[in-house]
């Protein structure tokens, strides 16, 4: 019997947690540690920002989920890995052997100074998001012409803005304002150069102000200086740059996801080695989970991992309006109505395979 840890229950291993039988798991000892026993589908942060859907909308019982097919949950943070001595030190001074290892605790992200950070939110770690998003509600909930800045210019950063933006429209905030700070010289620039236009002006025509070519590097006393001149004046600013791997990661995963023979790495944490631009995205982290079931399996059962191959194209969803979202597959796209019903149709799916934990 050899002993499986995995470390963090983002959606990597939420897909490992739902693949792996009750008589696989049985056959071995599988150990799930997080700080957390509850996870968070950033898939419908969105929603929940737009007001159309509740925090217990979007919670997965990761815990309980993960007991009820027999793994051992404990509930620590972990604060290094010994690789040689295959060992896992946990926050309160455990220390958990290992015979394989998965690690998929979600990136860092990068910390811009702040004069102002009790008004500055970060999309993630999406639980310190979630008591911080609660709140900005209260305290907006009296502001005077209540305006909101966005900072980064990927996919995320589209959602949170037109959420800010729908959210702002149901309450009649008059006079209300809504910025998208971006410094490249366009939105999503994993995108052709037309759909990132159309992304824009599907923006635009919310009322959402976009500035692109912008870097933010300080924030002040709610206040941002634009280095192409002027002030912009906020009451509350989201940062949805990309994350920075872990501390915990030792080093880049190879293409079967590989840290070493007995360690793999998934989800917006892990770097891959020859694809530097890879999206940080919950589409390419179930990806990632679902092949790392296989690999898991294959080492338990003394074969080789296979490589993971990234599809060339990734089916995306982006919320663009109240009643519109924007579908994105390869250099295909269309927005409407019908996008967001089958955007609303996945989340519902997914959602639904943690039924039994909730």
């Amino acid at each position: 019997m050899k002993t499986v840890v995995l470390i963090g229950s983002g959606h990597a291993h939420l897909e490992v947690l739902k693949a792996l039988t009750n008589e696989e798991i049985a056959k071995n000892k599988f150990i799930l540690i997080s700080p957390s026993r509850q996870t968070y589908y950033s898939g419908l942060i969105p929603r929940l920002i737009a007001g159309e859907i509740e925090d217990r909308n979007l919670t997965i019982n990761s815990a309980d989920f993960a007991e009820s097919k027999g793994f051992k949950f404990i509930q620590d943070e972990v604060l290094s890995v010994d690789q040689i001595n295959k060992m896992v030190t946990l926050k309160s001074g455990e220390k958990i052997d290992f015979d394989l290892l998965s690690i998929n605790v979600g990136g860092t992200p990068t910390k811009i100074p702040s004069d102002a950070p009790f008004n500055t939110i970060y999309l993630r770690p999406f639980d310190e998001f979630m008591s911080k998003w609660r709140e900005v509600q209260r305290i907006c909930s009296a502001c005077i012409k209540p305006r909101f800045v966005v900072v980064g210019g990927g996919a995320g950063a589209v959602e949170v803005a037109a959420a800010l933006r729908i959210r702002l429209n149901k309450n009649q905030a008059k006079g209300s304002e809504v910025h998208l700070i971006s410094k490249g010289p366009k939105l999503c620039e994993s995108y052709s150069d037309k759909i990132s236009e159309q992304i824009k002006q599907s923006l635009l025509k919310s009322g959402i102000k976009i500035h692109l070519g912008e870097s933010v590097n300080q924030i002040y006393q709610k206040t941002l200086k634009l280095s192409h001149g002027g002030n912009l004046k906020f009451d509350s600013i989201f940062i949805v740059t990309p994350t920075q791997p872990s501390e915990i990661f030792p080093g880049k995963v190879d293409s079967r996801l590989r840290l070493s023979s007995i360690m793999f790495a998934a989800g917006d944490g892990a770097e891959m080695a020859g694809y530097p631009n890879l999206p940080r995205s919950g589409v390419i982290a179930v990806h990632q989970g679902r092949h790392l079931v296989h690999s898991i399996r294959n080492v338990l059962n003394g074969l080789e991992p296979t490589v993971f191959k990234i599809k060339t194209k990734q089916l995306n969803i982006l919320i663009t309006g109240e009643n519109s979202a924007r579908l994105v597959w390869g250099n295909f796209s269309f927005e409407g109505k019908w996008a967001l019903r089958l955007k609303n149709w996945i989340d519902q799916r997914y959602m639904s395979g943690f039924e039994t934990a909730l």
